[in-house]
């Protein structure tokens, strides 16, 4: 079932002049797809009258009033002037575009192609085919300004006419003494007195502000929606997810807060919709969007959708307390700073050669570190395969040791360190998929132990 409304356009033949067209409409349902995937306009007015969106009547006119919108042969006789929005509200509860709809009805006539020559041929036949006293009098008075020039024009049809003032021209039928031919030259009264709105457009200008169904649509495609979740009657918890299509893919990001509630919903929410391995923020298909929406499990709204001026709308936000992330620290190592007794007890639990100054100590050092690393690199990689990590250069207050290599107690920081310096990609993500080769792991380990580089910062792992 679809929850989601647009308009239909089409053009009607207009009553009096069937050679001339109006635009109509009706509001129908429309599928999420087609409105994200097909630009469709989702109608969403508030009950209070408004337009939940207001620039719908600005780009609808706008587009209306481009120049190749409108019938070249008339524009320059001014019968294509510009349309306005209609501006503010009123008590009948009818928004915006539902009353600037109504007022392009009235004023706007669409046309194929139309000379001012044909134009004026209409006009004449509707007049003498409605030709009367009123008609005259109609065409009489707009041609006499005052008194005395009707006077003049008048007696110079039918000198029998007596007229002392305006009332006296109540005694006489104009439609017997005058005929159209008596305005000859006068095209414009002729074209004005006969058609009662001279404003025209091209019919096939609609098809800029409709689809190929004629459902109302002014641009190819809509990227955002905001989803809010439906509440039963046991669950109050209102959730809102604004979700970014790419493709036929949708990304969903949730608006959590502090709210642990809304945290735990929101996952057994991507649980059941996901098609990644997503626990707050998810991906999933259109087409299980659709399934949403029409299950009426969500209802889509789109305050991102401005016709008028790029906006990005709402963002997605969550809250958490510092205590409550878990954040992780690599620690310190023996170097170039330590003295070569310590250095010596690395090199004795291993059973490496102690002689040598403390240069040659600290290169036997690093030898070690790059064979200790080739052995331990299997179970590095499975840990940090199956637990993702960043790096941020921020401290939490409370940060604790990776729970990895605790069977080699002098050398784990080290081996620690070198890991994460050879897979951190972008210095913040730590991927074992990515190798940063610059240095060979002694070479790593060598220029660790100089001080030559360092690992600053700590690990927060990925949900």
């Amino acid at each position: 079932m679809n929850t989601l409304k647009t308009f239909r356009l089409w053009l009607e033949p207009d009553r009096d002049f069937p050679q001339f067209e109006r635009l109509a409409w009706e509001i129908v349902d429309v599928s999420i797809r087609d409105v994200l995937m097909g630009g469709v306009h989702p109608w969403s007015p508030m009950s209070s009258g408004h337009d939940k969106h207001p620039s719908l009547a600005e780009a609808f006119v706008q587009r209306l009033n481009e120049e190749d919108s409108k019938v070249a042969s008339l524009s320059s006789f001014n019968y294509c002037y510009k349309l306005f929005a209609e501006q503010g509200y009123y008590n009948d509860k009818k928004t915006r575009f539902e009353r600037n709809l109504e007022g392009i009805k009235k004023a706007v006539y669409f046309v194929g192609d139309l000379s001012y020559l044909q134009l004026l041929e209409m006009a004449k036949c509707h007049l003498r085919d409605t030709w009367c006293n009123a008609v005259a009098r109609g065409l009489t008075d707009r041609m006499c300004p005052g008194f005395q020039e009707l006077r003049r024009f008048l007696k110079g049809k039918d000198e029998s006419i007596r007229l002392s003032g305006y009332d006296d021209i109540v005694r006489y039928d104009l439609g017997d003494i005058l005929s159209l031919e008596d305005f000859e030259g006068r095209d414009s009264l002729i074209i004005s007195e006969a058609i009662p709105s001279l404003n025209f457009r091209k019919a096939s200008c609609l098809d800029k502000v409709r689809d190929g169904q004629g459902r109302l649509r002014l641009v190819p495609e809509i990227a955002k929606v905001t989803i809010t979740g439906i509440p039963t009657s046991t669950d109050y918890v209102n959730l809102l997810w604004h979700v970014e299509r790419e493709g036929e893919t949708c990304r969903f990001r949730p608006t959590l807060e502090k709210s642990e509630t809304k945290r735990a919903k929101a996952r057994e929410f991507a649980e059941k919709w996901r098609m990644d391995e997503g626990r707050l923020c998810f991906s999933t298909s259109i087409e299980r969007l659709s399934e949403m929406v029409e299950t009426r499990a969500v209802v889509p709204s789109f305050p991102a959708l401005n016709y008028t001026y790029e906006h990005s709308g709402p963002t997605a936000t969550a809250e958490v307390q510092a205590s409550r992330i878990q954040a992780f620290h690599i620690g310190g190592f023996l170097d170039y700073k330590n003295t070569g007794e310590q250095i010596k007890e690395i090199l004795r639990e291993y059973g490496v050669s102690m002689t040598g100054n403390k240069n040659a100590l600290l290169k036997k050092l690093a030898k070690l570190a790059a064979e200790q690393y080739e052995e331990k690199k299997p179970k590095l990689d499975a840990f940090f395969s199956e637990h993702r990590f960043v790096r941020v250069n921020a401290t939490p207050p409370k940060t604790g040791n990776l729970p990895i290599l605790r069977d080699a107690p002098t050398l784990r920081n080290l081996l620690l360190t070198m890991f994460a310096m050879k897979h951190l990609r972008g210095n913040a993500i730590l991927e074992t998929s990515h190798d940063n080769n610059t240095y060979t792991e002694e070479q790593l380990a060598s220029a660790l132990l100089h001080g030559k580089v360092e690992l600053k910062g700590t690990f927060l792992r990925v949900v």
